[in-house]
């Protein structure tokens, strides 16, 4: 049996094989947020007297691919406006913001979609 340190079973080795495929995790997985669409409302606003019935709120919606099978597809941008309006009782949302971000690892991937807003109503 030798004693060599680069011995296949040996300490030095295994932590090199660790390292390599620790390595080999962390450049395999990436993450993205590419920039998404900004408007003021959702629908004219101009004229129009509103309250705001809530602060700045957001929601997303993801989805996933694992081994090249999707499980589930993020919500569209128009869905996720209108079940924040609905949830609200409102009629449009101010301040709208967008955006999208990806996460791939190996076989895995994440894709997530999120609005920014805040509901109003309408009061004539």
């Amino acid at each position: 049996m030798s004693t060599h340190p680069t011995h296949p079973g040996s300490g030095a080795c295994r932590t090199v094989r660790t390292a390599t495929v620790a390595l080999a995790l962390v450049l395999g997985s990436a993450a993205c947020t590419p920039p998404g669409a900004i408007a003021p409302s959702t629908m004219p606003v101009f004229g129009k007297k509103l309250v705001e019935l809530s602060g700045s709120e957001e929601t997303t919606s993801c989805g996933n691919v694992l081994f090249f099978i999707p499980i589930g597809n993020p919500k569209p941008v128009a869905q996720l406006i209108d079940d924040m309006i609905k949830e609200k009782g409102g009629d449009a949302l101010i301040e709208v913001t967008s955006s999208s971000s990806t996460f791939f690892a190996l076989l895995y991937t994440r894709n997530c979609v999120s609005v920014r807003g805040k509901v109003v109503k309408f009061t004539q």
